[in-house]
């Protein structure tokens, strides 16, 4: 039975190799392919290995001589795969670009400099059986990581108008997550090399925020994935979009979110593709896959959302605010309004007041 008590650290991993089987597993049966989510399942592949490792230390540590350096290549690879994921969530229907993959190359030429450093070392006959190895890796390793984080800041020309999009704020929240939890793991592992931190504290601080990164991602991801999946799945049949069109979505986006355009009555299809000089034909397919709805649903939608809000906030009339956020009668207002929130105007007002 002693060998059932875990160490405080040792339920930590446990904890966090279950939540990656987890997302591993609700991935794939939410992406149906594989390629639908590739990166991210690497991503909770390879932490989830991390956790795996640092569990099994006590256990199997002894089954092969390069064991640490095994446990170092799992946690150390994540801040090159954040890369990656980050990209990925900018542009969550495409996968990066073959020329960010180069963060990868990061981690074997940490390990290989970490090796030629402790072979100067004449008291080193072995490489990864001596000490000064393990403090080359984890220096090594800081400057792998702290290469990721800038090749990041290198992309936020990524992230520009990211919170306007679909999803844009629970992608935007995960990009932070991310990067600081790359920056505080970088922090303790930095601290390790000193005298304030055991490498035992460590390796505690290490996993509780390689969970932590898991809780606060998965939440997200969840959210984010099921759309994903879906856009891809269009691209799939040859309905994707350009990368011009994925950039007239965003102004669509701009103009909806921004300008309010639609509270122009009577605004149509053609009045969008003439003020972003496009066709009402590629309108209509950008309209279609970005938003997954039509011209007039998009246009309903946005409407009804100001009038909720007017409705709650001022005293003004019902026909007045049918007429502030663009329906051209009061007789369409009540119908749309009624369709898209299961109450009338009048009784929506009412309901707001009373729970307020």
């Amino acid at each position: 039975m002693e060998q059932l008590r875990f160490s405080i650290p040792e339920i930590v991993s446990l904890i966090g190799i279950v939540q990656c089987v987890y997302i591993l597993v609700y991935m794939l049966f939410r992406s149906g392919r594989l390629s639908h989510a590739g990166l991210p399942f690497l991503y909770f592949l390879v932490l989830g290995t991390a956790f795996f490792l640092d569990l099994g230390k006590a256990y199997i540590g002894e089954l092969t001589e390069y064991y640490d350096v095994m446990r170092w290549v799992a946690w150390y690879s994540g801040p090159p795969l954040s890369v990656l994921l980050v990209v990925q969530i900018a542009q969550i229907t495409r996968l990066p670009a073959l020329r960010h993959f180069w963060v990868l190359v990061l981690i074997p030429l940490a390990l290989g400099f970490s090796s030629f450093m402790s072979s100067l070392d004449s008291e080193c006959k072995i490489v990864h059986q001596c000490g000064v190895f393990y403090d080359w890796l984890i220096v090594s390793g800081l400057i792998a990581g702290a290469l990721s984080l800038l090749a990041i800041w290198m992309k936020r020309g990524l992230f520009e108008g990211i919170l306007i999009q679909k999803t844009g704020k629970e992608r935007y929240w995960l990009i932070l997550a991310l990067v600081f939890a790359n920056i505080f793991f970088l922090g303790a592992m930095l601290l390790s090399l000193s005298s304030a931190v055991s490498e035992q504290d460590a390796v505690l601080i290490r996993t509780i925020l390689g969970l932590g990164l898991v809780y606060l991602t998965s939440t997200s991801l969840f959210r984010i994935y099921p759309q994903a999946v879906r856009l891809i799945d269009k691209a799939d049949k040859g309905d994707s979009l350009s990368n011009e069109e994925l950039e007239l979505a965003m102004k669509v986006e701009r103009l909806m979110e921004l300008d309010k355009v639609y509270h122009e009555t009577g605004y149509s299809r053609t009045d969008l593709a003439r003020e972003l000089g496009a066709s009402e034909a590629v309108i209509s397919k950008v309209i279609n896959l970005h938003f997954d709805k039509s011209f007039p649903q998009l246009v309903s939608e946005h409407r009804v959302e100001d009038a909720k809000r007017l409705l709650v906030e001022t005293d003004a009339s019902i026909k007045v605010i049918a007429e502030e956020v663009g329906f051209n009668s009061l007789a369409s207002f009540n119908r749309v309004f009624k369709e898209l929130t299961g109450n009338a105007p009048s009784a929506y007002r009412k309901s707001q007041v009373k729970a307020a």
